[in-house]
């Protein structure tokens, strides 16, 4: 404390200054209330001019401070403390915490931590900070508050325990720290440690300080942070039954540990609750349970919930959305997440660096680099700046997708930008050079990341080694070893595993165990994997005596063999034909204390199988029966895949009964076998029963494999819906899908043209790890070709080649057909040489596509050029290519060349097909070529290609298509009278003509005809007829007719349904309505609930309904042509 009250003023005369402990203490003063006025003016004139040593002079009383005392504080303090006598640490202190009390008095309570913050970035402990504090407590009358703000300065600056040797001294001199102060200590110390914190809890209420809501909340959350969630949930009832209501804070944080625990159940009983208790959910409980949602796959359902909020109303946050355009963006669904980012901008909520990471991650997952480019640009038109996140997904997608020399720009762009590259985003892009194969760069980036300042680690020399190793460079591997030594990084155990292994996958067993020997000389021990790929490759290179002594040593180092290592010595002996030996080494197995599996029994029985000593398999297969797990029926599962794989479902079934016979349990590959028999051949009726029975029986265990043959199978058969379902219980027996079942389902959509589920499936593929094959990138090709969509069939084919995939004739055709379908029949040309040149030989199938798309755009000459080649490939057309030619003539040229090309196909010894000549006779009539087609008609009878029914038959629809309906009726009564009769396709075709002219008696007479001869009358006839009525505005008839095709079991077209209610709606007049709409409500076209007592209005309901559904059925069959 001060003892002496001096102040040196700035002549440096010493001048008597009263005791700091007077200042502000109200003195008694004879003035007036008018002269204590004047006297405060003078006071503040003098400070505001800092003339403090006039303050000598003046008498002083006490006033209620305010924010402009505590101003005026802190520019007495800046002056005071820069004088000598002020610059001692005692005084510093003393003048700091006079002037805290000032301003905790005058509600400055910022500039007070920030002073105290200062006494403690000066080294004062928290004691001495403390009885400072508490000796100029009373000179100013101050706050407790004062103590509080100490405490929370420790807290901010994490120094727990200075903050609470604050609060215990506290309690020493009687004072209380605030609920909330205690509140901010008990979450410091949660954070530190679970059983100190209810030790402070404890502390608390021994001093009287009554813990509030927000005391609790800390409790439970840090209850639910230990893993003790019943506890939490005891102390929210308690809290509940002791007048205490917990609040939203509290239930939120139930819930979060509800979620991250999966126990849904209660988490919706809880959310019950809060509402019996009127408690709304907020914006917080939405956005856990959003963000549940989205983390289980089902982000559409969170979108419903943010619009439920919108109703209560809640706004959503920032929070809200970009949990949402994360969970989209992570199940595929980018559309739908930059719909929910429009909607954020369009409620104007900004979107932060999460949202745009979330879509430029989406973009980069769909390789739309230029779109993810875009949203960086965005990001600092709004002035977010980009970091290492939103460049590293672009980086690490750029690498995958091969785009490396971009990748290498934005690396660059990155580090002139200030964003700081790391060694993982280096690392990256090693990877990405490597696996294109392109090592020199991947080298020059290593040397860049060195050159910037960044070492390289072990992973990063692993992945360079790695690629060169399995690429067979080992000597530029070998520098690289020599360089990462040379560099401090010494190998660990996976990168001398994956070295062994590269090199005896190449062959090369000695550099092997030369790695291996440095390996175990620096100490690092081998493990079993190391150890058997060693004993593996020895065998396979023929060195089965050296494979032996090393698993001696195996022995000697501590490293246990297991059973395969035994078989790999066991089947290298059986292959080279020394059964003997591989007897012998079998028994010295045994003493070892080995045990045989059916692989090592099977390896054995080959050997005896080889040798041809049968009598021998035999008595080994009797002696082995016995032994537990011996034959589990691995040897009959071999031959059955045999049979099945020929299609001998004979054989297989056979051998089931024999494995029974010998009392060999069938196992799940053998039931399998057989089903994937029986789906093959189109069987599913049979497959699905016998699968549910053995599955019910459990002779049959579910796994992939057995549900991959069964939906492929549905698929195939067109039960998309049976198909789905079976995936999905799979699914819920907890198998999981492999590279195989998602191509079956890919294929499945693509036939369906569902190309959007298919694309899903390849992102799903690639996201679960999965490695897509050459038939994956073959099945995309299809179903993106039969879209036309060009552009993404070449994206495809070009990640096909990166992925060093080699095309065959599947990829061929496909890409072929996109090609051709966009109508570049030159570059489909140019293609189909191109890959011949590469050694891709299309097959007859894809030239037949390709001669199809020709005669279709009506370029003949081009078609035959791909004959040519066809021929030159000495690939032999059948009558298929020829009759796709015909076609292609007919429709270009017409009839007259297409006689000729006929003539031309027999005497090449091909007869085309009965199709192709009935078009051509009737095509012929059209055109006005009677007598010809009559001619050909003849000639093709007399040659017997096609019958008397459908020549004749044909004649009469082309005289009809003419207009020539005498002439028709003519031929139609011939062939009545010669006995043939016409099919209903002909009597159709000339009922159509009558009802055209409006002569429906004749179209009548002719149903009438159709009936007499036993004609089949199919709908489409009825349709014809109910049609012309309609039109005619003859609506009595035509219901007349719907009913009569109704008795006959003849269920109505969809077009009959819009023609009969278009004609009842123009006339206004509804003769059988009811029935009419009973009849759509059965079919399925109406629901029940659409259907009101006006019937005009169910009438236009039903009709918009039916054009809906008839647009969308041209629209499928315009797809499928």
């Amino acid at each position: 404390m001060l003892h002496t009250s001096k102040i040196f003023s700035f002549s440096k005369k010493v001048t008597t200054f009263r005791h700091f402990s007077h200042m502000g203490i109200l003195k008694t003063s004879r003035n007036s209330l008018k002269d204590g006025l004047e006297l405060e003016n003078s006071i503040y004139a003098i400070l505001t001019i800092s003339r403090w040593e006039s303050l000598n002079q003046m008498n002083y009383k006490r006033v209620s401070l305010r924010q402009v005392h505590g101003r005026l504080a802190l520019k007495f303090l800046n002056w005071v403390i820069k004088q000598p006598p002020f610059q001692e640490l005692k005084n510093l202190t003393y003048i700091y915490c006079i002037t805290v009390h000032i301003l905790v008095k005058s509600r400055m309570h910022a500039s007070a931590k920030s002073i105290l913050t200062r006494l403690s970035d000066m080294g004062i402990g928290p004691n001495s900070i403390f009885s400072v504090l508490m000796e100029t407590y009373p000179l100013c009358k101050s706050n407790p508050a004062v103590f509080d703000l100490l405490i929370r300065v420790y807290l901010r600056e994490s120094s727990v325990k200075s903050g609470l040797e604050i609060f215990r001294l506290m309690g020493i001199r009687g004072f209380n720290p605030s609920v909330y102060t205690c509140n901010m200590i008990l979450s410091a110390m949660g954070k530190e440690d679970y059983t100190t914190a209810w030790l402070f809890f404890k502390e608390m209420l021994s001093l009287n300080v009554c813990p509030n809501v927000a005391t609790f909340n800390i409790l439970v959350d840090l209850l639910c942070v230990n893993g003790n969630v019943k506890k939490a949930q005891h102390l929210v009832r308690k809290m509940e039954e002791s007048g205490c209501v917990p609040n939203l804070v509290t239930y939120n944080t139930l819930l979060k540990w509800y979620f991250k625990k999966g126990r849904y159940k209660a988490a919706v009983e809880l959310i019950d609750h809060m509402g019996h208790k009127g408690l709304e959910a907020d914006v917080c409980t939405y956005n856990m349970l959003i963000e549940n949602l989205c983390k289980n796959n089902r982000s559409a359902k969170g979108y419903l919930l943010l619009k439920k909020m919108r109703k209560k109303p809640l706004f959503p946050n920032e929070v809200t959305y970009n949990t949402l355009i994360k969970g989209f963006v992570k199940e595929g669904k980018l559309r739908v997440a930059v719909y929910v980012f429009n909607e954020m901008l369009n409620f104007k909520i900004s979107p932060n660096i999460v949202t745009y990471n979330s879509l430029i991650d989406g973009y980069c997952r769909e390789n739309s680099f230029k779109e993810a480019t875009e949203l960086l640009n965005e990001m600092e038109a709004r002035g977010l700046r980009p970091n290492e996140v939103s460049y590293g997904v672009i980086l690490n997608g750029l690498c995958k997708l091969g785009e490396l020399d971009l990748a290498y720009s934005l690396l660059e762009s990155m580090r002139m930008n200030g964003i700081v590259v790391d060694r993982i985003s280096y690392t990256m892009l090693v990877k990405g050079f490597i696996e294109s194969r392109r090592f020199r760069e991947g080298v020059q980036v290593l040397d860049k990341m060195t050159q910037n300042g960044i070492d390289a680690d072990v992973v990063t020399y692993a992945v360079l080694i790695n690629g060169f190793c399995r690429d067979g460079k080992f000597r530029t591997a070998k520098e690289l070893m020599s360089k990462m030594y040379k560099s401090g990084v010494t190998p660990n155990k996976v990168m001398y595993s994956t070295l062994v292994y590269d090199y005896c996958n190449h062959g090369m067993v000695n550099e092997a165990m030369r790695i291996y020997k440095i390996m175990s000389f620096t100490g690092v021990d081998p493990d079993l994997f190391m150890c058997n790929t060693l004993v593996d490759s020895l065998c396979k290179s023929q060195r089965v005596e050296e494979a032996v002594e090393f698993l001696k040593h195996m022995g000697r180092i501590g490293v246990f063999p297991n059973t395969s290592t035994f078989n790999f010595i066991i089947n290298r002996y059986v292959r080279i034909g020394n059964g003997l030996k591989a007897f012998d080494f079998f028994e010295e197995m045994v003493k070892l204390g080995q045990y045989p599996s059916s692989h090592t029994y099977g390896s054995l029985l080959k050997a005896l199988f080889y040798g041809g000593n049968f009598e021998e398999a035999r008595k080994f297969l009797n002696d082995i029966r016995s032994i537990p797990y011996a034959l589990d029926a691995v040897s009959y599962n071999m031959l059955m895949a045999e049979a099945c794989k020929s299609d001998n479902l004979q054989a297989a079934v056979f051998l089931l009964k024999d494995m029974v016979c010998n009392n060999v349990i069938p196992d799940s590959h053998t039931y399998t076998c057989l089903l994937a028999s029986l789906c093959k051949k189109g069987k599913m009726v049979i497959s699905i029963l016998l699968s549910e029975k053995w599955m019910e029986k459990g002779a049959l265990l579910p796994n992939v494999v057995t549900y991959t043959c069964l939906i492929d199978g549905l698929f195939k058969a067109g039960q998309r819906k049976t198909a789905a379902f079976y995936h999905r219980k799979m699914m819920s027996e907890g198998l999981s899908d492999d590279t195989v079942l998602l191509n079956v389902l890919m294929d499945g959509y693509s036939r369906m043209g569902n190309m959007s589920m298919v694309y899903g499936l390849f992102s799903s593929m690639k996201d679960g790890r999965l490695s897509p094959n050459l038939a994956t990138y073959n099945i995309l090709l299809h179903g993106y070709s039969k879209q036309g969509d060009i552009s993404r069939c070449f994206e495809v084919y070009g990640a096909l080649l990166r992925n060093g995939f080699v095309p065959d004739k599947r990829t061929c055709h496909a890409l072929l057909y996109g090609i051709c379908k966009a109508g570049m029949l030159d570059f489909a040309s140019k293609m189909l040489k191109n890959m011949i040149l590469k050694g891709v030989l299309p097959d007859k199938y894809t030239f037949d596509m390709i001669i199809l798309k020709c005669s279709e755009k009506r370029q003949i000459v081009k078609a035959f050029e791909f004959l040519d080649i066809l021929n030159v490939l000495r690939v032999s057309p059948d009558q298929d290519t020829f009759n796709i030619i015909l076609k292609g003539i007919k429709e270009t040229y017409g009839c007259r060349p297409s006689i000729l090309f006929l003539n031309e196909m027999l005497e090449k010894g091909f007869i085309p097909s009965e199709k192709q000549v009935v078009r051509l006779i009737t095509d012929m009539c059209k055109a006005g070529d009677v007598k010809g087609a009559n001619k050909l008609k003849n000639e093709v009878k007399s040659f017997g290609m096609i019958s008397s029914n459908a020549a004749e038959s044909a004649m009469v629809r082309g005289l009809a298509q003419k207009g020539k309906l005498e002439e028709a009726l003519l031929v139609l009564d011939c062939m009545l009278r010669g006995k043939i009769v016409p099919t209903t396709a002909t009597f159709t075709t000339l009922i159509h003509s009558f009802c055209k002219k409006r002569e429906f008696k004749e179209a009548l007479k002719l149903k009438h005809v159709m009936e007499i001869h036993n004609v089949r009358i199919d709908v489409v006839t009825y349709n014809v007829l109910i049609t012309g009525f309609c039109e005619n505005g003859d609506l009595v008839e035509a219901l007349k007719l719907y009913k009569e095709m109704k008795e006959r079991g003849i269920c109505p077209m969809v077009n009959t349904f819009c023609v009969v209610i278009e004609s009842c709606c123009d006339k206004n007049y509804f003769p059988d309505g009811e029935m009419i709409i009973n009849d759509l409500c059965e079919r399925g076209l109406l629901s029940e609930d659409e259907v009101t007592q006006d019937m005009a209005n169910s009438f236009i309901v039903a009709l918009k309904k039916l054009n809906v559904l008839k647009h969308k059925k041209n629209r499928t069959c315009y797809r499928s042509s």
